[in-house]
């Protein structure tokens, strides 16, 4: 197969479509959080606020209401917290690959609907800041697509350092395996975000049969 290359005008330009959806996608995502999650929080909260002028008199029921608000009120301050995270650009400079590879699986965690199980073998390297920053938004493409289109329950990070390489693998247990060849031909045919970050980097991608569901697989020669 010739290999595939792309001008660098067609690549902003698709980067910047890209940076686009996802901001859109971001700031919809924390509108169904913040209604959906934070804000019935805060009206809990408010209900006990009712609940205890009508109780003053009741030194009992006082005490409970006070522990359940103790207990919410912890929950709203998680999900604020989780919230902000979301939020806040990534600083690789900060931090190793592998550690924020690790934060970005727990916060992009959907408690009861998403499990993601984070691991890594081998020695770590160094890796400039921008390699790093294109493979994390890669990966955390690749944790978003498998709850959004393969509707997976867990996903699998696998962050490998080898001599030569680094390889990191994304799998889930999504989609179905009697549609699982069909939709790996889908993936290996796109012209999309992943492909082109792989070729600024340098680094290639692969779709595969894996033991659970869908493997995606992100070579990097170091």
């Amino acid at each position: 197969m010739a290999p595939f290359f792309i001008s660098q005008e067609k690549f902003e330009t698709d980067v910047s479509k890209q940076a686009s959806e996802v901001c859109d996608q971001i700031i919809s995502e924390m509108g169904a959080e913040v209604h959906d999650d934070l804000i019935q929080k805060l009206s809990i909260l408010g209900l006990y606020i009712d609940r205890l002028e009508r109780s003053s008199r009741n030194p009992e029921e006082l005490e409970t209401l006070l522990i359940s608000m103790r207990a919410d009120f912890e929950n709203v301050v998680q999900s604020v917290r989780r919230i902000s995270r979301k939020l806040m650009p990534v600083r690789l400079d900060d931090a190793s690959l592998q550690t924020s590879l690790e934060l970005l699986c727990q916060n992009m965690e959907r408690p009861g609907a998403g499990n993601i199980h984070f691991n890594y073998s081998g020695e770590q390297q160094n890796i400039s800041t921008f390699n790093q920053t294109h493979l994390y938004r890669i990966v955390q493409e690749l944790i978003h697509n498998a709850f959004k289109h393969s509707a997976a329950w867990h996903v699998w990070v696998h962050l490998k350092w080898e001599p030569k390489q680094l390889i990191l693998e994304v799998e889930d247990d999504g989609t179905g395996l009697h549609h699982l060849n069909e939709f790996i031909d889908r993936l290996r045919n796109k012209h999309n975000t992943l492909k082109i970050r792989c070729q600024v980097i340098g680094a290639s991608i692969t779709y595969h049969h894996g033991p659970k569901g869908l493997l995606a697989k992100v070579t990097f020669p170091l």
